[in-house]
């Protein structure tokens, strides 16, 4: 039942015709599970907490960077190095004292995934990769749960209700096989908008209340594609593509997307690019071996960090600066995170023929975690 308290808080909800004191006890009784607490989650969050979703679990082992401030709204500059999952909570429980928080600050895998999610009636995925997607799908499949999907691209996002019933399309149907690393690039590489990633994510909260409200249209078999620069919204169909009864266990869901050992894979050539890890390159260095090394980020990245030794060639003026770079010693390539230096050796070996290019697994933000922790972070 709800509480006096209650009662004058969701007021305004309450008397809307299709929710009324029965559709707000629907809410306090429903237990919502959100795996993210990033820019999508940030803004789901918060509305399904003063919506009185009466159980929230958060599910997230990242860490608040000051990066993340430009469309993580629920976070503060003075977060920055907390645990997203504990400091979101706490931050919700002050906006909403009758809302409890179950809190992971774990990543999800597929060895926790199916003991966290069986609890909660509602799943929304609000990760930025698709090994987690995919988990959570799989994950939901097996243990009959709707989820909610939601991702952002730049200036563009998509949400979708999968799972919602055994005729339902899943997210395997939209997506049967994960597009490379290059094909889709994180946030951290190609960008994003702050303000779709709030647009997003109360599409996705939206979801939520229609599903625990029985109101509405849900985005059940169908794909909501919104542009931020042109103001378009469209639905396409998704077709039901699955048999929901081949999946009845859990992957290897980072060998199954291509990124377990973070070594991109050559256009031309079935074997990956040479790379080598911080601690190797740390440990060269400190030897002091003849390495060069290469910096291919834009200047405002090499302005917030960058490695000593490293020269700086800014990946798109690479072409006109090939006599810049030695052929007779090795030379490593970093970027942010492994991409764009990846995509630097590829061009460089059919220009230069080089044979002793290693790319640095994991960029610089790889070095700042492992290597030195005192280096700024993006």
């Amino acid at each position: 039942m709800l509480s006096i308290e209650e009662l004058r808080r969701y007021n305004r909800q309450i008397v809307l015709p299709k929710v009324g004191t029965n559709g707000q006890n629907k809410l306090k009784n429903a237990k919502v599970l959100v795996i993210g607490a990033g820019g999508l989650g940030s803004p789901l969050l918060q509305y399904l907490t003063a919506a009185g979703i009466g159980r929230i679990g958060i599910v997230d082992g990242d860490q608040v960077a000051v990066s993340n401030l430009q469309r993580q709204v629920i976070y503060r500059t003075e977060d920055a190095g907390k645990a997203k999952a504990e400091i979101s909570a706490k931050h919700l429980l002050s906006l909403n004292p009758h809302v409890d928080f179950e809190v992971f600050a774990v990543e999800l895998n597929r060895n926790n995934a199916l003991g966290i999610i069986e609890n909660y009636d509602v799943i929304v995925d609000c990760s930025d990769n698709f090994p987690t997607r995919y988990l959570v799908n799989d994950a939901c499949i097996i243990l009959q749960k709707p989820f909610i999907y939601g991702a952002i691209y730049q200036f563009e996002g998509q949400v979708s209700t999968f799972n919602l019933t055994e005729n339902s399309p899943t997210y395997r149907c939209l997506f049967p096989s994960p597009p490379s690393a290059e094909e889709a690039p994180n946030c951290a590489v190609a960008g994003v908008f702050g303000l779709l990633a709030g647009m997003i994510g109360l599409y996705q909260a939206n979801e939520v209340l229609k599903i625990v409200l029985g109101i509405g249209e849900i985005l059940d078999g169908k794909l909501l594609m919104v542009n931020m620069l042109d103001a378009n919204n469209r639905i396409i169909k998704i077709k039901k593509r699955l048999d929901k009864s081949n999946i009845t266990q859990l992957i290897d869901y980072e060998d199954f997307c291509n990124v377990a050992d973070e070594k991109p894979m050559d256009s031309t050539a079935s074997l990956p690019l040479k790379s080598m890890s911080v601690e190797e390159l740390a440990n060269a260095l400190a030897k002091e071996e003849d390495i060069f090394v290469l910096d291919v980020r834009e200047n405002y990245e090499y302005e917030i960090c960058h490695l000593a030794q490293a020269i700086w060639i800014p990946m798109d003026e690479i072409a006109e600066n090939l006599d810049l770079i030695p052929q007779n010693k090795k030379v490593v390539v970093y970027c942010h995170h492994g991409m764009r230096s990846a995509n630097v050796i590829k061009f460089l070996e059919k220009k230069m023929n080089h044979l002793h290019l290693f790319n640095l697994t994991g960029g610089i933000h790889a070095w700042a975690s492992k290597i030195d922790l005192e280096m700024e972070v993006y």
